[in-house]
């Protein structure tokens, strides 16, 4: 999950996250999951500043946390 700044949190259902997430993999949820933490590490390896990437991947970051503690208790 991403420790979302507060002032880019924000409140997404289990199937906006799921819709967002599969746009973000054209077509594929955890392809789009997977995408997102290359994305984050990227952002780690350039040195830029946190805010800049929440505020590039605002949707995207609420989608994935929403999708990610949606599916967790399966795989516990």
């Amino acid at each position: 999950m991403f420790r979302i700044p507060n002032f880019y949190q924000d409140e997404v259902s289990f199937q906006e996250g799921w819709n967002t997430m599969k746009r973000h993999g054209r077509g594929d949820t955890l392809e789009g999951m997977e995408a997102m933490n290359r994305c984050w590490e990227e952002h780690c390896a350039s040195g830029n500043e946190d805010d800049e990437f929440f505020e590039n991947y605002e949707y995207e970051v609420n989608a994935y946390n929403a999708v990610f503690s949606n599916m967790q208790p399966m795989f516990a």
